[in-house]
């Protein structure tokens, strides 16, 4: 089978924090690129934090060229920055979905389409701050909890697995049908609408660009990624994936992400 468009999770299937993308993937993304071979990094992560990662791909020099954030809510494009897709959260369960955080006393924030708001100023603040974005409190004795823009997508950490479970059982009756509540990870939890996914995102993309769906790959390692496993021509989980991941995907990568698995694919599976 020909495939021309490959979709790449970041964490856990590019890289893994803290360390950051091997020469050898770099190397293999470049080479595809150069023969034709399209690339696009789908992520959870927002515009601030995946432009440097754009670029230091060298993805911003190639003519329609795209990126997936915040889950299938944000699509840019790669040479500008410029946003060509949003799909919002609404306002009343963003609100909720706050509240519910405070009261487990779990850290959480927003991505709007340019800046991040935070219930704590902790770790994962200064994390995302250092990382490029531009982060902010929320106000929760406002409506419009201080925000300047829509929400987009809402993110959940805690060190203690079993909160995230019962926030995300507690909030399942409130969000269902409206939002979707993926893992990207033990300790992370994300809301983002029903109307977007990395598939969606994928959909999106391919109609852009006048790819067939069965022409593309994607690789992921997270729940947050099986939306776009599924609707690719070849599904591909990292050996270092979730098993709710392995479980759907077409085939399961030899080595980890740490082990350059993104090359493997690229090698095996992209190039002629």
């Amino acid at each position: 089978m020909k495939y021309n468009l490959l979709f790449l999770d970041i964490d856990g299937t590019l890289k893994q924090e803290p360390h950051g993308i091997s020469d050898i993937n770099k190397e293999a993304i470049l080479k595809a690129c150069r023969i034709g071979k399209k690339i696009t990094i789908a992520s959870g992560r927002s515009k601030d934090m995946l432009i440097p990662t754009i670029k230091e791909l060298k993805l911003d020099e190639f003519t329609e060229a795209y990126t997936i954030a915040l889950n299938g809510a944000h699509i840019i494009e790669n040479h500008s920055g410029q946003t060509l897709h949003t799909v919002p959260l609404p306002m009343d369960l963003t609100t909720l979905l706050f509240e519910k955080a405070f009261e487990l006393k779990i850290s959480c924030h927003i991505y709007t389409e340019n800046f991040a708001y935070f219930n704590y100023e902790d770790a994962q603040f200064k994390w995302y701050q250092d990382r490029g974005c531009r982060c902010d409190l929320v106000d929760m004795n406002r409506s419009d909890l201080g925000f300047e823009e829509l929400a987009l997508k809402f993110f959940a950490f805690s060190l203690e697995a079993d909160k995230l479970m019962v926030f995300k059982e507690e909030m399942a009756d409130i969000t269902s049908g409206i939002l979707s509540a993926e893992f990207s990870s033990k300790y992370s939890l994300e809301y983002t609408s029903v109307k977007a996914s990395k598939g969606i995102g994928m959909e999106y993309i391919c109609n852009k660009l006048g790819v067939p769906m069965s022409e593309t790959i994607a690789a992921g390692d997270g729940e947050n990624d099986i939306s776009m496993i599924k609707k690719a021509g070849l599904g591909v989980a990292m050996k270092n994936a979730l098993d709710s991941v392995k479980s759907i995907a077409d085939i399961i990568t030899k080595k980890t992400c740490l082990e350059n698995g993104v090359t493997e694919i690229i090698e095996e599976y992209l190039m002629p």
